[in-house]
């Protein structure tokens, strides 16, 4: 990864390092029919300081989950060097804070004195952003069809404020765009319950708690425009509930998980707008995902699996539709809402200081990297 460049200058990508490929052709012809089992996912870790207010910090080992098929198909390979290059970015000060397509965003800094950087593993390119005119509290990337398939993989990056104000940058620019306004902003008493995302159809979306009331918004900001609105979320979806998780369903609908605690994992969805105003006039419809005993047959807990009745959503994979979340007493689990599979990644730790710290999950759709002619 290239990590001598300024952050002032723009981001202009160095010579194309060679992508990774396999040449096992059954293993081509099963990743290319599979639907859902082609992701390699990887949870990756914020650092965290230590809590006796020491200097020195650590951060968690990042997991890796590729699909079943890579191990039985003996083409570890594939995603290895993506594996490694991945970790050699958390090796440094950034943290990881917004996934798509491949690509990954990383932070630094806080406030207003922070430097972006988008890496793209596959490709073995990091691209340090120039400075921008507005803070950045939400993140989003858009990989871009590249012209002529060799100066790499195009994208974008938007960012936006507290106050909604948004900014975005053009790898093929190599710069920043105007700074758009809205009339929406995100009151100073909302706290966003998770960084993970859900883009429909060009709008991203994040999940609110209204802080000092049992009320949740989810923000809509079109990643196009720059425009946003709130879609209120009715009581009736979370009863009281703080175990919840933006998602969309296999039909492309925006989904609200539900952890309807000690039974099972509930959806409940909300169909696209046909108006401006995206929280208008709409209802959502409840179904039960997955209960827990069949969440159980999966995993294995610590200790007795009486135990296991609190599960925290931490992120949303868009591409395979799995579900991170932490089952007490047992770990990491994923969950994917196509297939209804758990694969359980990770034990808990029995001290479980750092399972809550913030992380970002990484996603590469690993036909990507095959030849067109394989797919």
């Amino acid at each position: 990864m290239d990590r001598g460049r300024s952050s002032r200058a723009p981001a202009r990508p160095p010579p194309r390092a060679a992508a990774p490929r396999v040449a096992d052709r059954g293993f081509l012809r099963r990743l290319g029919a599979a639907s859902s089992d082609r992701f390699l996912l990887g949870v990756l870790y914020h650092r965290s300081h230590s809590w006796k207010g020491e200097e020195k910090s650590t951060r968690l080992r990042p997991l890796f989950a590729a699909p079943k098929s890579l191990s039985s198909a003996g083409s570890a390979a594939l995603p290895n060097t993506v594996v490694a290059r991945l970790s050699a970015e958390l090796a440094g000060p950034y943290e990881p804070v917004a996934s798509r397509g491949g690509l990954l965003v990383l932070k630094r800094g806080q406030y207003f004195d922070t430097s972006l950087r988008v890496c793209d593993p596959v490709a073995g390119r990091s691209y340090v952003l120039p400075p921008r005119r507005i803070s950045d509290d939400l993140h989003v990337v858009m990989p871009e069809d590249s012209e002529g398939g060799g100066a790499g993989k195009a994208f974008k990056v938007l960012i936006a404020d507290s106050d909604l104000r948004t900014q975005t940058y053009s790898s093929r620019a190599g710069a920043w765009g105007p700074v758009t306004h809205t009339a929406e902003r995100v009151p100073g008493h909302y706290e966003q319950v998770q960084p993970s995302q859900v883009v429909l159809g060009g709008v991203a979306h994040w999940l609110y708690h209204q802080g000092g009331t049992r009320l949740y918004s989810a923000l809509a900001l079109d990643v196009g425009t720059g425009q946003a609105a709130w879609i209120e979320v009715p009581r009736d979806c979370h009863l009281r509930r703080r175990e919840l998780l933006l998602a969309s369903s296999a039909d492309g609908e925006l989904a609200l998980l539900v952890w309807e605690g000690p039974l099972a994992v509930c959806m409940w969805t909300v169909p696209p707008s046909a108006g401006a105003d995206p929280g208008s006039g709409r209802s959502w419809a409840r179904r039960v995902v997955i209960d827990r005993a069949a969440i159980l047959r999966s995993v294995r807990p610590i200790f007795s699996p009486l135990a296991c009745q609190r599960i925290d959503f931490q992120w949303f994979a868009e591409g395979s539709g799995t579900v991170v979340f932490h089952l007490n007493s047992a770990g990491t689990v994923l969950l994917n809402l196509h297939t209804l599979e758990v694969r359980h990644l990770q034990r808990s730790h029995f001290i479980e200081i750092y399972d809550f710290s913030p992380l970002c999950v990484y996603e590469l759709d690993l036909v990507s990297l095959l030849p067109s002619t394989s797919r």
